[in-house]
């Protein structure tokens, strides 16, 4: 008896330092946009002389409204891990249903359980007869959702600002400006993409160096959330949209390291291996001037 109270004490112990952390964290994002140093995008884009009709939209955010802080801080963690991700974009597109078995390579069936289980603790999923089905039914694919995720790690991990979702008005790109942040006086633009390489096609990173010329910000990534290369497929689809009358691209495309690719000066291509996390960091880095320290010409293969 004593000893399974001390483990429960333990475990109480576990939580309540866990929940003082996050509430650390938050006084410190608090404490930075009181002094200053926390520039809301919405001004840094209203002096670029843009203007936006809506950003960081909720209808197809998994997320349930009024998420209590502790319980959305758990599901942007839960949100780092790879296989999380890929479990939920199934699941979108099953609309609930457990997702089939092959996906048992990115994740155990003890994994598969434990997820299910946050997913109807934090409200995303619902209970139903045998299975689970979406709490929220306007939820249509899982773009949305890591829209909001990569605003939240550029805001989280790197303390910029962040919307996501933007479209702005009177701009001759279309589409959605899927994140938007301010990184040391830099505006970035940070296209997202949860589909593999072998679903993204032409048009998609047309409109996407498009939106880049419509915006000129100081930075662009494309993002492809994936651990798949992308030498084979996404490379290739920049050089022959930047390809000029001879079919060739002005300046090679470069690889900086792994599966990260200097499109330009300012666009980079990069995926989730090992962690979109480190890659994002890796390029704030390079581009903030450290270009000569830690990057080693790297061969392609």
């Amino acid at each position: 008896m004593a000893k399974g109270r001390t483990g429960s004490l333990e475990r109480e112990l576990t939580q309540i330092r866990t929940q003082v952390r996050i509430l650390q964290q938050q006084v410190e994002e608090i404490r930075a946009k009181l002094e200053g140093s926390f520039v809301p995008i919405e001004e840094v884009l209203r002096r670029r002389g843009l203007t936006f009709r809506k950003a960081s939209p909720t209808d197809n955010l998994l997320l349930p409204p009024q998420l209590p802080p502790i319980q959305e801080r758990r599901f942007y963690e839960m949100m780092k891990r790879y296989s999380f991700r890929i479990f939920l974009r199934e699941l979108i597109a099953r609309r609930g249903s457990r997702p089939p078995s092959r996906l048992r390579r990115f994740c155990s069936p003890e994994t598969e359980e434990e997820y299910l289980n946050f997913l109807v603790g934090c409200g995303v999923l619902k209970e139903r007869g045998q299975g689970h089905v979406l709490a929220k039914e306007t939820v249509r694919n899982f773009g949305g959702t890591l829209e909001w995720f990569l605003a939240q790690v550029m805001e989280r991990e790197f303390a910029c600002p962040a919307i996501w979702g933007v479209k702005f008005d009177h701009l001759s790109a279309g589409g959605d400006y899927d994140v938007l942040s301010w990184v040391e006086r830099n505006l970035l633009y940070l296209e997202v993409k949860s589909s593999p390489p072998k679903h993204i096609e032409a048009p998609e990173i047309r409109s996407f160096l498009d939106r880049t010329e419509a915006v000129r910000p100081n930075l662009a990534i494309l993002l492809v959330d994936t651990e798949l290369r992308m030498k084979d497929k996404m490379v290739k689809l920049f050089e022959e949209q930047l390809a000029g009358a001879g079919g060739k691209v002005a300046r090679p495309i470069r690889r900086l390291f792994d599966e990260t690719f200097l499109i330009t000066e300012a666009i980079f291509l990069t995926n989730s291996k090992p962690n979109l996390i480190s890659n994002l960091a890796r390029i704030f880095r390079y581009f903030l001037g450290q270009r000569e320290d830690g990057f080693r010409e790297v061969k392609d293969d």
